[in-house]
């Protein structure tokens, strides 16, 4: 008797099978994030807005003359921060992102950073060289 019921069971269990049913759904697979992508995160080099995943992408030009264009070139991908004095908040971005120095992160002012940005306005962006990311190449 209990051949008999085992024979059943198995028949179910394998049209089960072959129909699509009883086997574990498939984990669906997330939406690539922009980092696989391929863009840049916060503090690594850029040189367009484009190749960022914040979407900013600071140079020292945009600074002058906190960073003087003749005597260094830096980029990086950053982020907007609130003004003048809000270093924390760029400190703790720093610290997110591993920089070795967070506590020399800043916020200061970079005139029209954004590539697409017709206007030569002001806006603040944090400073992440100090901190130890993006890149700097001193001008010989």
């Amino acid at each position: 008797m209990r051949n008999l019921f085992a024979v059943p069971v198995t028949l179910f269990s394998f049209a089960m099978l072959a129909c699509g049913g009883g086997a574990a759904p498939e984990q669906q697979t997330p939406a690539p994030t922009q980092q696989e992508q391929g863009l840049n995160a916060v503090g690594q080099g850029c040189s367009a807005d484009t190749q960022c995943s914040t979407g900013l992408c600071w140079t020292e030009s945009d600074s002058y003359p906190l960073y003087n264009p003749y005597w260094i070139r830096a980029d990086q991908c950053t982020e907007e921060c609130g003004g003048e004095g809000d270093n924390a908040y760029c400190q703790q971005l720093a610290a997110e992102f591993n920089a070795p120095y967070p506590n020399q992160a800043r916020c200061i002012p970079a005139r029209g950073v954004y590539d697409n940005y017709p206007y030569d306005d002001i806006f603040y962006v944090c400073d992440l060289i100090p901190a130890g990311l993006g890149k700097v190449h001193w001008v010989e």
